[in-house]
């Protein structure tokens, strides 16, 4: 059964994710590339460890972590187009390329999550029996049970090529976000940390007032890409594969 939902979904987060072989030089350059994150991407940093370094660009909700083996990133709540964040992942991957020379990519891989509200709980678990055929039924008479609510869970291969669909009923038990206060003694640096993550908060809390979703998580991976792979086509590919889900769930 198809249900036509792709009116009211909306973006929860984007993500990017590449892992390396041989990157061990990020032992050594780690300092270099956060330096050149902030200076050239607008990063502000955060821990930076032998085990891995972490950066935030707090106003537009998006977060880096980068280690021995990976570099990703993620945007929560994205307020405009992909083009940002692609950007930013594109901008990322130069630096890490340039300062930590890999001896090769073995994944590459980005992954979107999106949602449609619900006002209550009992209309979220009613529509989720609706997607996928009806096969709850069968197995309820088995059990002698009446189905409450579903969960889908796909995975799919093509060549190099992974892709994973879940869509399955969530509860936001928290949907506010904190300000933070500026103390007195506060340096210029952190005061510039809180007001960049205070903006953030602002409009989550005017525009994210959900309780009860239908979640569609979706993650396209592409094994031991091509050196000239482009990041735009593989995003392009998984934010047409979203459009097409969106507008037939239930597959």
């Amino acid at each position: 059964m198809s249900i036509a939902f792709s009116m009211a979904w909306q973006t929860l987060s984007l993500h990017f994710k590449q892992t390396y072989e041989g990157g061990y030089r990020f032992l050594d350059k780690c300092g270099e590339f956060m330096l050149a994150a902030s200076d050239k991407m607008n990063f502000i940093p955060g821990d930076a460890k032998p085990t891995g370094a972490k950066m935030e660009i707090p106003e537009h909700g998006v977060n880096l972590a980068c280690d021995v083996n990976t570099l990703a990133l993620s945007q929560e709540l994205p307020s405009g187009d992909d083009k940002y964040f692609v950007n930013v992942c594109s901008g990322s991957v130069e630096l890490a390329l340039s300062f930590f020379k890999p001896q090769g990519i073995i994944k590459n891989g980005f992954a979107l999550k999106a949602y449609w509200p619900f006002a209550t709980l009992q209309e979220l678990f009613a529509a989720t029996l609706k997607l996928a055929g009806e096969q709850q039924n069968e197995v309820g008479k088995i059990v002698g049970m009446v189905p409450e609510h579903k969960k889908i869970d796909y995975s799919f291969v093509s060549g190099s090529k992974e892709f994973h669909l879940v869509l399955q009923p969530v509860t936001f038990e928290h949907n506010r976000l904190t300000r933070q206060n500026i103390g007195a003694q506060v340096n210029k640096v952190e005061k510039n940390r809180i007001d960049r993550r205070n903006t953030f908060a602002e409009r989550i809390n005017k525009s994210f007032i959900v309780s009860h979703a239908l979640m569609l998580e979706l993650d396209l991976m592409e094994n031991e890409p091509p050196a000239d792979a482009s990041l735009e086509k593989s995003f392009a590919d998984i934010r047409q594969k979203s459009e097409q889900l969106k507008k037939f769930v239930g597959l």
